[in-house]
């Protein structure tokens, strides 16, 4: 009997997770000035990795076991990956057409975002 409940329930959680985890066409960013960021040390391991751990790898969305969308932002590579080519600032900041993230969570603050977006000007320092 429990069976029958378990294993339909975690199919719902799973298919609403990954669906929410999902992103959309995403807009261009947003102007965001990189000079006010010490960029010596807004580097992934520095700065980056904090933030991401925080927001997006260790809720059990984009993490190695989970990595919903092909997106894991538990390690540099992953992160730099996916900053590249699924368009991650469009979601943490919400533009239009991108599906909003952290999932179910306030967006992130603007100062956190311009990390991110720094580091990606910057060409993803490690």
């Amino acid at each position: 009997m429990i069976r029958k409940f378990i294993v339909p329930s975690l199919m719902l959680v799973l298919a609403t997770v990954v669906h929410s985890c999902a992103k959309d066409k995403a807009q261009p960013p947003a102007d965001i000035d990189c000079t006010t960021i010490d960029q010596s040390a807004n580097t992934y391991n520095l700065k980056v990795k904090a933030i991401l751990d925080n927001s997006c790898a260790a809720i059990a969305c984009h993490d190695p076991i989970f990595g919903y969308n092909g997106i894991n932002l538990a390690t540099y590579d992953g992160a730099k990956n996916a900053f590249q080519t699924k368009d991650v600032l469009c979601t943490v900041k919400h533009r239009q057409g991108c599906t909003p993230m952290p999932q179910g969570a306030p967006k992130l603050a603007d100062s956190l975002i311009a990390y991110l977006h720094c580091w990606a000007e910057n060409n993803y320092p490690q």
